[in-house]
């Protein structure tokens, strides 16, 4: 295990050398442009902020962790804050009046679904500042955010594998999340840095009843750790329930005794970034801008080994592999990557781009598709647009 990983590392730290891990602003430069403009003691402006939520804030899933941080900012900041939750791609134009109807100047799009949208929205509603969760692109008065959740997967397919008897890892994935594919993919390099030969089997999965498919699936293909990826934790829930070891993308925080069957867990904590946010935007000083939450501006979190179920060394990994995430010393796109029928898709030499590794449609070498679990495809049903707080 060690001599692979280590040449991993080697190739990665080489190529970061000279090319950082990202070029987006970090929240420290935020707080020191305001120090040097002298905006610390500008009066502070009323705002509200309205958030739009794709699925319901009380049943666990990603909008419930989003939703969850946003109270935490707005208690830190005292912004004023609300939201619409179960807003399908089709009303969400109507959520945004409806946002503003009530005296929202800046609406988040709490959803990576929602970009397309607002990217041909923002300009009919040139009076509200936007955040876009989940897009590399902005404009005059949306600002761009996304997370780099790959990461994260990337870990987790290290400590799979690591633990994994069958070398048969299972990744259970939500096609709405942000950085699924790239997700599958990271998770197939890690595992390949610890077992060259072990295979990664992706199932794609929406509703908990599709989950619960995807999963059983997994383990029928004798998958002995699953990843879960996706809004609904009833896939970490069913893993647990099902008696098979996973890793989980929900934060736990607090509740890691209520899972004896879990490895670790990585998550987004961003409620730093909407308090940044809050803060610029009650003193007038919000501009748009890109910002990428990472391992290295603590937006991604690892956590560490859940004693119960890993195995002994598990922690000394975990411990290993962070700082030189966090420190940029492992880009996990670089290098050459061959696809899953063998082809090149970049060479030794190259360095993959965000817009790249956003824009993969392809698995990586030792990944196989388990099947798509998913059986309704179409949106949600029309909402009442009860604004919440």
């Amino acid at each position: 295990m060690t001599s692979k990983w280590l040449k991993r590392l080697a190739v990665a730290m080489a190529l970061c050398m000279t090319v950082g891990l990202t070029a987006c602003n970090k929240e420290g430069d935020d707080s020191s442009s305001e120090t040097s403009s002298g905006t610390s003691d500008a009066i502070e402006q009323p705002r509200k902020v309205g958030y739009i939520f794709h699925g319901s804030v009380d049943n666990g899933s990603f909008s419930a962790g989003m939703n969850e941080q946003r109270v935490k900012a707005s208690n830190r900041s005292s912004m004023e804050t609300c939201y619409i939750d179960n807003v399908s791609i089709a009303d969400f134009e109507s959520a945004v009046k409806q946002l503003v109807s009530v005296g929202c100047t800046e609406i988040v799009a709490g959803s990576a679904i929602y970009a397309n949208t607002l990217s041909s929205l923002s300009n009919k509603y040139m009076n509200i500042n936007f955040i876009s969760y989940g897009t590399l692109n902005g404009s005059a008065n949306v600002s761009a955010y996304s997370e780099l959740m790959y990461q994260g997967a990337y870990a987790a397919g290290m400590i799979a594998a690591f633990n994994s008897n069958a070398r048969k890892i299972g990744f259970v994935g939500d096609m709405d999340m942000e950085y699924t594919i790239p997700s599958v993919n990271a998770a197939a390099l890690g595992m390949q840095a610890v077992f060259s030969s072990a295979t990664m089997y992706a199932a794609t999965a929406t509703q908990n009843g599709e989950i619960e498919k995807a999963i059983d699936a997994l383990i029928d293909s004798g998958c002995d750790v699953i990843i879960c990826y996706t809004a609904s934790a009833h896939s970490e829930d069913y893993c647990q329930k099902k008696g098979v070891k996973f890793i989980g993308t929900h934060d736990y925080k607090g509740r890691e005794s209520d899972y004896s069957k879990m490895l670790m867990y990585y998550c987004a904590r961003r409620d730093s970034y909407f308090l940044a946010q809050f803060k610029q935007m009650q003193l007038d000083t919000w501009l748009p801008n890109a910002y990428i939450g990472d391992v290295g501006n603590g937006i991604i979190h690892i956590s560490e080994a859940f004693p119960d179920a890993a195995k002994s060394d598990t922690q000394k990994l975990i411990s290993a592999l962070v700082p030189k995430l966090t420190s940029g010393d492992v880009y996990v796109f670089a290098g050459e990557l061959k696809d899953n029928t063998g082809t090149i898709k970049y060479m030794h030499t190259d360095m993959m781009s965000d817009s790249e590794i956003a824009e993969m449609d392809w698995f990586v070498e030792g990944v196989e598709s388990a099947g798509d679990f998913r059986e309704m495809l179409t949106d949600l049903p029309p909402n009442n647009f009860e604004v919440k707080s």
